[in-house]
C-alpha cells in the first residue's frame, strides 16, 4: 500500500487566498465597480432607471463574457436586479422570461433529445456516412454535408456530438494518426464547419436565432417577427457561399494519404449491426420530425412556432417515444433559462431608454449610410463571437443595435439578421461555440491550420454578409 504524499505550500498565505479565490475577487470588484457606478448621476439624456439598466447591461455583459458565472446565472441575476432596483416592476420583468420564443427553444431542445435518446439521429449519421464515403475524399465531405444538413433539423451541438464518435471510430478504423493525418484533420474540420455553416442557415441549429427573434418581438411589442422560411431565405445565400468556400478549403487543404476506406465502411456496417432494425420509437420520431418541420414551414405563422413545437412534444409523450427521465437528461436547461434571461434583459434596455442611449454615444458622428452601418455592426458581432459566446453577443449587441435601427430608420428584421448571421461565424477559437471546442478535443488540431483556413472563411463569411446587405435582401423586399 503506497504512503500518502502531501506538498506544502511556503507561498505567503495572502498571495495562496489570492490564487485560490481568484474568481471571487474578480466577482467581487465587478459588484464594487456596479454599486460605485449605480451611485453616480445619470449621464444627460438618460433617465435613472436607464441609468439602472445600463448598469446592469455593463454587470451582465462583462459576466457573460469572462464567464465568471454560468450564463444561465448571469441572465437570472439580471432579471433579479431589475425589479430590486425599482426599473421595472417584478410582474413586468418576470413575464419577460414568459416569451413564446423560450418555449419554442424548449420544444426545440426537447425534439433533438428525443432524436438522440431513441438513436435516429446516429443511425442516420451513420448510414449517410455510409453511402457516400466509398472514397476518402468523398467521406471527408460526406461528414462536412452530413453536419451541414443535420444542424438545420437540429441544434448543432447535438449535431457535433452525435457526429464526433463516429468521426473518431473512423479515424481509428482508417489508423489515422493525429500528429500527421491530413486525412484526420479534414474530417474533424468537416465536422466542425458543417456544424456551424449548417446551423446558419435556420432558426433550429442553434439558440441565438430564436433569441434575436425573441428580443426582436420584445422590442417592438410582437409587432415584427422574423417566420421560419423568412429566417431560412435571408440566410440561404450566405450559407451557400460558406458550403462552396467549406469544400473547396478541405478538397485543396487537406488532401487524403489513404487510398481507400474499406475498413471504416466496415465499421461503419459493424456499428449498424449493433443498431439492429429500426425500432417503433425511432420511426415516430422521424414521423413528428418531418411533420413538425413541415408545419412550422407552412403554420409556423398561423399556429405559432412555440405552439407546433410543445404539440409535437406531447405526441411524443403520449405516443410512448419518449419518456420525461430523458428528456431531464438531455435538454441544456442552462441555455433555457439564460434565453429568457437575455430576453428580460434586451427588452428593459429597450423600454428604459438605455439601448438608444448607448447606441448614439457609440454611432454619433458616424458617417456611412444604413447598410454600411449594418455592416459595422455585422462586423463587432463575427468579432466579438470568437472570443465569447454567440448567444451572448446576442443578447448584449442586438438591443442597442434594434435601438439604433428604428433612429436610423434602418428595417428592425434587417438589422436583426445582420447581428445574428456573422454570430455563428466561430471559426478560429473553440470560445464562440461548444461545436468548435469539442472539435479542438479531437486532437488532430494545429493551431496554425486552424488560423489560416478559419481566416478564409472568415473573409468569405464577410463578403456574403455583403452579398445579402447590398444585393439580397433588398431583392427579397426585407427593406
Amino acid at each position: 500500500m503506497s504512503e500518502a504524499r502531501y506538498e506544502i505550500d511556503r507561498r505567503p498565505i495572502l498571495i495562496v487566498l489570492v490564487s485560490r479565490l481568484r474568481r471571487q475577487l474578480w466577482i467581487g470588484v465587478l459588484l464594487t465597480l456596479f454599486f460605485l457606478l449605480l451611485g453616480l448621476s445619470p449621464p444627460q439624456g438618460l433617465t435613472t432607471a436607464g441609468w439602472g439598466t445600463l448598469c446592469v447591461f455593463a454587470l451582465c455583459a462583462t459576466l457573460y463574457a469572462t464567464a465568471l458565472l454560468p450564463l444561465a446565472i448571469t441572465s437570472l441575476l439580471a432579471i433579479a436586479l431589475v425589479p430590486m432596483l425599482g426599473i421595472l416592476g417584478a410582474r413586468e420583468t418576470y413575464a419577460f422570461f414568459g416569451s413564446k420564443v423560450v418555449f419554442f427553444i424548449l420544444g426545440a431542445f426537447m425534439l433533438s433529445a428525443a432524436m438522440s435518446v431513441t438513436g435516429l439521429s446516429e443511425r442516420a449519421a451513420t448510414v449517410f456516412v455510409r453511402r457516400f464515403g466509398g472514397t476518402p475524399r468523398r467521406l471527408v465531405l460526406s461528414v462536412f454535408f452530413l453536419c451541414a444538413v443535420g444542424s438545420t433539423v437540429m441544434s448543432e451541438h447535438a449535431v457535433a456530438v452525435m457526429v464526433f464518435p463516429i468521426v473518431r471510430d473512423i479515424a481509428r478504423a482508417l489508423d489515422l494518426r493525429q500528429s500527421e493525418s491530413n486525412m484526420g484533420r479534414g474530417l474533424f474540420f468537416g465536422m466542425f464547419w458543417g456544424c456551424v455553416v449548417g446551423g446558419s442557415l435556420t432558426v433550429l441549429g442553434g439558440g441565438r436565432g430564436p433569441l434575436a427573434i425573441g428580443i426582436l418581438e420584445e422590442a417592438t411589442q410582437h409587432t415584427l417577427t422574423v417566420g421560419f422560411l423568412e429566417y431560412s431565405l435571408f440566410a440561404l445565400p450566405m450559407v451557400i457561399v460558406l458550403l462552396l468556400t467549406g469544400v473547396t478549403l478541405l478538397w485543396r487543404h487537406f488532401p487524403p494519404e489513404i487510398a481507400s476506406t474499406a475498413t471504416a465502411l466496415a465499421e461503419l456496417e459493424e456499428r449498424l449491426r449493433r443498431m439492429g432494425k429500426v425500432t417503433p420509437r425511432e420511426g415516430v420520431v422521424g414521423l413528428v420530425l418531418v411533420i413538425t418541420v413541415g408545419l412550422w414551414a407552412v403554420a409556423g405563422e398561423e399556429y405559432g412556432l412555440a405552439n407546433i413545437a410543445l404539440v409535437s412534444m406531447a405526441a411524443l409523450f403520449a405516443l410512448g417515444a419518449l419518456k420525461w427521465m430523458d428528456v431531464q437528461k438531455h435538454v441544456d436547461w442552462g441555455l433555457v433559462v439564460m434565453y429568457g434571461g437575455a430576453i428580460c434583459l434586451g427588452s428593459t434596455m429597450e423600454r428604459t431608454g438605455a439601448a438608444l442611449w448607448l447606441t448614439e454615444q457609440v454611432f454619433d458622428g458616424v458617417g456611412v449610410g444604413p447598410q454600411g452601418l449594418m455592416m459595422l455592426i455585422a462586423l463587432g458581432a463575427a468579432v466579438a463571437t470568437e472570443f465569447m459566446s454567440n448567444s451572448a453577443v446576442v443578447a448584449m449587441l442586438l438591443p442597442p443595435a434594434l435601438s439604433l435601427a428604428e433612429q436610423k430608420g434602418i428595417d428592425l428584421r434587417a438589422m436583426t439578421m445582420a447581428v445574428v448571421l456573422p454570430t455563428n461565424f466561430a471559426f478560429l477559437l473553440p470560445i464562440a461555440t461548444p461545436v468548435a471546442a469539442l472539435a479542438w478535443t479531437s486532437g488532430y488540431f494545429r493551431p496554425r491550420v486552424v488560423l489560416r483556413t478559419g481566416l478564409v472563411l472568415n473573409v468569405f463569411a464577410w463578403l456574403a454578409m455583403a452579398l445579402l446587405i447590398y444585393g439580397w435582401w433588398p431583392a427579397v423586399g426585407l427593406y
